[in-house]
């Protein structure tokens, strides 16, 4: 086993610390049912010996009294057997359960803590693979594969050890396959630890496309689809179908072999044994408990194939599960880390470069201040990274470059929940999740009472087409909230901000896709919920964003003018061009329709 691999074993083994004494409850009950039947087996030697051939000369009374002892032992052992599966079985369950809870818990909050752009390059559906199912899978680590070792270890040793006290040449006899088995599983494992990979990636890969394309069976229907994401679904099916195959030939091939070794055996005692009896080594009730307690040594043999297939199948999920745990955040809070809430709402950018990843530039030298309480639009045409500055200010991102400063604090050095909580963004893209109109109303704020939610609903202009769902405010509205219209989602979102209490206020392009009256509605909500606030406005429609105390004008990444729309259209610089790009062609319809 290779150094990563131990340490992903270690580090998922100490997930059982907490549950040890359980786990050594489950340990004790399963050795306690894998020899329970060693007594059996020397009891039948004894009826064989004592009672069938009358070793011992006793009385047909003698013998029948001692058959009634024997029978009250056997069933007793068989009460004790049959606790003692109970009681392994339950706590087994109980300790793989908690530790996948645990796990699962951990890997969430992990994920939550990982950077935008990290959700942003893997697919979700491999994600949400390695959170259900791979821990899923990882759980049989524990109930199929190294409590059934520790338990196997044990009892196989005592059943050694017996069977070397009955025969030392039968238990050389029995330990000759164990070489050829070592032999065959060194040349199979690799093969199957590189098959179970291969299963869980594709299992990764479907899930990806199927959380895709069912987000997207909108787009899938309205293009007629259908049969191609079908023939996509099956290609990847058929794939996981021939890796799934391939992997189930190794297993039962190591499994087929373990079992003829294993036959092979038995068999080679049974004839040696009676050799042995015959010639007056070994009395016929010695021949049977061997064999009885050489069954006990066999199952560990016959186990291991089992257990190897499943040690292999959740090394390989515990594996993907742990190389998300290894990814660092890129944006974490620094130590000792300022635990306030930013106070005024003044925001500098000093010099700020950025760029995602190993692309283009997209900001270049950026440098402006924001006054506490100013409304500021930020315009310029698509791809001019004017939504990727917004994500800056509240650490979705941190620059490449320069600062991004807060009532002069660094936003790096605020605790990342303290920044987060005092700047509200409204999207182009309403983002609600499943759940009743208050739980997403109050999903920012925890506490929020119903009056409190009634006044952001109305300061939103939600409140009366609220009132008029079926339940009010405790209609659920299914997942993404579609089924509400876009105006009234979008009301739903900038009532969740509002009721947030943002001291930072970013609108991006929240208006863009709404029609006239939702725009209107939305439009008047979001004047009153600038005020008092520091806002960002991003806007590509320019008669939107006129009335702005100031704005900002961009092009390929670089702030190239500032100032209000008055001034900017009065320079006759970019700001025009863009103004005149969208409202010049309406200007010469209205003067054809006056010349005519």
């Amino acid at each position: 086993m290779g150094a990563r691999k131990r340490s992903v074993l270690f580090r998922y083994l100490a997930y059982a610390g907490p549950y040890r004494w359980t786990i050594a409850l489950v340990i004790a009950a399963g050795i306690v049912k894998f020899t329970i039947p060693l007594l059996p087996a020397y009891i039948v030697r004894l009826i064989v010996d004592k009672i069938i051939h009358n070793a011992d000369g006793l009385s047909a009374a003698a013998r029948h009294g001692m058959l009634w002892r024997f029978g009250a032992v056997l069933a007793g052992a068989a009460a004790v057997g049959s606790v003692a599966v109970y009681l392994r079985g339950v706590f087994t369950v109980k300790v793989a359960s908690a530790m996948v809870f645990d796990l699962r818990r951990d890997l969430w909050k992990h994920l939550q803590r990982l950077s935008l752009g990290f959700h942003q390059s893997r697919p979700t559906g491999s994600l949400l693979s390695r959170l259900m199912t791979d821990i899923g899978v990882s759980q049989q680590m524990i109930n199929g594969g190294i409590l059934n070792v520790c338990i196997d270890t044990v009892s196989g040793t005592i059943a050694l050890a017996v069977m070397l006290s009955i025969s030392w040449k039968l238990t050389l006899l029995v330990l000759a396959v164990l070489p050829v088995y070592a032999y065959l599983y060194r040349k199979i494992n690799p093969r199957i630890r590189k098959a179970s990979h291969a299963v869980q990636e594709q299992t990764s890969v479907m899930s990806g496309t199927v959380v895709e394309r069912l987000a997207g069976i909108a787009v899938v229907q309205t293009f007629a689809q259908e049969k191609s994401e079908s023939r996509n679904f099956s290609a990847q099916a058929a794939e996981l179908k021939g890796r799934s195959v391939y992997r189930g030939r190794l297993n039962h091939a190591l499994s087929a072999a373990s079992e003829f070794l294993v036959e092979i055996a038995a068999v080679l005692v049974w004839i040696i044994g009676a050799f042995l009896a015959i010639g007056g080594t070994m009395s016929a009730g010695q021949v049977v408990q061997f064999t009885a307690v050489a069954a006990l040594l066999y199952l560990p043999i016959r186990r291991l194939s089992q257990i190897n297939v499943v040690y292999q199948n959740s090394m390989a999920a515990i594996e993907r599960v742990f190389a998300i745990f290894d990814v660092v955040p890129e944006v974490r809070n620094r130590r000792k880390a300022l635990d306030r809430v930013p106070g005024l709402g003044g925001i500098r950018f000093e010099n700020v470069t950025f760029g995602y990843g190993d692309g283009p530039t997209v900001l270049k030298g950026l440098s402006f201040d924001i006054r506490p309480g100013e409304r500021v639009a930020i315009v310029g045409e698509s791809g001019a990274g004017k939504s990727t500055l917004v994500t800056l200010i509240p650490r979705l991102y941190d620059v490449n470059d320069g600062a991004i400063l807060i009532d002069g604090v660094d936003v790096r050095d605020y605790s990342l929940r303290r920044l987060r909580r005092s700047i509200g963004i409204v999207l182009q893209e309403t983002i609600l999740f499943s759940g009743s109109v208050s739980e997403n109303l109050r999903y920012g704020r925890k506490g929020a009472t119903k009056s409190e939610i009634v006044e952001a609903a109305r300061a939103a202009n939600a409140h009366e087409f609220i009132t008029d769902l079926t339940d009010g405010y405790d209609t659920v509205i299914g997942e993404r909230g579609l089924t509400l219209s876009g105006g009234q989602r979008q009301r739903v979102s900038l009532a969740r901000t509002i009721l947030q209490n943002p001291r930072i206020l970013i609108l991006d392009e929240a208006t863009s896709s709404l029609d006239s009256e939702s725009e209107n509605l939305i439009t008047e909500a979001l004047e009153h919920a600038q005020v008092g606030r520091t806002s960002l406005i991003i806007a590509h429609r320019l008669s939107t964003v006129v009335g702005a105390d100031r704005i900002l004008v961009f092009r390929a990444g670089r702030l190239v003018e500032a100032g209000t729309h008055t001034d900017l259209l009065a320079a006759g610089k970019y700001y025009r061009y863009l103004f005149e790009q969208q409202f010049g062609p309406l200007q010469e319809l209205m003067e054809q329709n006056r010349a005519e």
